[in-house]
């Protein structure tokens, strides 16, 4: 079994070096100044440990849902009439949108061991509508490359009984939301989607051609971290609320005020060999 053959969006006149480019930003990058917006903090519920002494354990996983407010009748009939005006289905447009939001992820690692050594983070998620698991498109572990994640993934050296601190970028988690509509409803490869460079595309086809504002945002965020020895990841969730849907008690809200966020995971689609 293989991926169904996608064409990437757009080409890309330089795909390796577009891609390194990319995923360097977001291990390595600066958060963007708040413009107009003041941004709130949403720390993580618990920090990642992992390698702890007498352990095998070097991979830990953790999940943050995004606190936003119940979709009002207000929003609905705008989220209708916006569909209308782009020709596609109420169904089809999120309820959060890229312009709606400005996300960031800052990050530190802690290495708890006398020695320097090795880490990665990977950021995975989803928006309303799929969430994207990178493994789900390994057919045969002996023959198929594992696609990368959303962001992240890039050799961290940690020094010994020291910390590193980065940011995953509001610019690159908002083209990490435009890649995972292009791999899920849009059916492109994740190989090529992440190789295209979406800001300099007027438009992307999902399900038709949405302004890129209008694509979903991530609102679930799934982060993926490996150490080669005792570490801790300690992150949180910077966020400039454009549009004021983000509950003003964040994690603590009443679960019956925010959405209940429940997308489906994306299963590739399989052509036999």
């Amino acid at each position: 079994m293989r991926l169904a053959s996608l064409a990437p969006l757009a080409p890309s006149p330089s795909p390796s070096s577009a891609r390194r480019a990319v995923a360097l930003a977001a291990g390595l990058g600066l958060a963007a100044g708040a413009c107009g917006t003041d941004p709130q903090y949403i720390p993580a519920p618990s920090s990642i440990e992992v390698g702890v002494a007498g352990t095998d354990v070097f991979t830990g996983t953790a999940t943050i849902d995004l606190p936003v407010q119940l979709e009002t009748m207000e929003d609905a009939l705008e989220r209708a009439e916006r569909a209308v005006a782009l020709g596609v289905g109420a169904d089809e447009l999120a309820y959060v949108r890229l312009a709606d939001l400005s996300i960031s992820i800052e990050w530190t690692i802690k290495n708890l061991a006398g020695s320097e050594g090795e880490a990665r983070v990977h950021v995975n998620g989803g928006n309303q509508f799929w969430y994207y698991v990178p493994a789900e498109f390994v057919i045969d572990p002996d023959e198929d490359e594992e696609p990368p994640p959303l962001a992240g993934d890039i050799p961290l050296r940690v020094p010994a009984s020291g910390t590193l601190s980065g940011v995953f970028r509001e610019d690159q988690l908002r083209e990490a939301a435009i890649d995972l509509e292009q791999i899920t409803r849009g059916m492109v490869n994740p190989f090529a989607a992440m190789l295209t460079i979406n800001e300099d595309d007027p438009g992307v086809a999902i399900p038709t051609m949405i302004p890129l504002d209008d694509v979903s945002h991530l609102v679930r965020f799934d982060l993926v971290f490996e150490a080669d020895r005792h570490m801790v990841l300690e992150y949180g969730l910077r966020i400039r609320d454009h549009r004021g849907i983000v509950h003003r008690h964040h994690l603590a809200a009443p679960p019956e005020e925010v959405v209940a966020w429940n997308p489906a995971m994306f299963v590739p689609v399989l052509t036999p060999p």
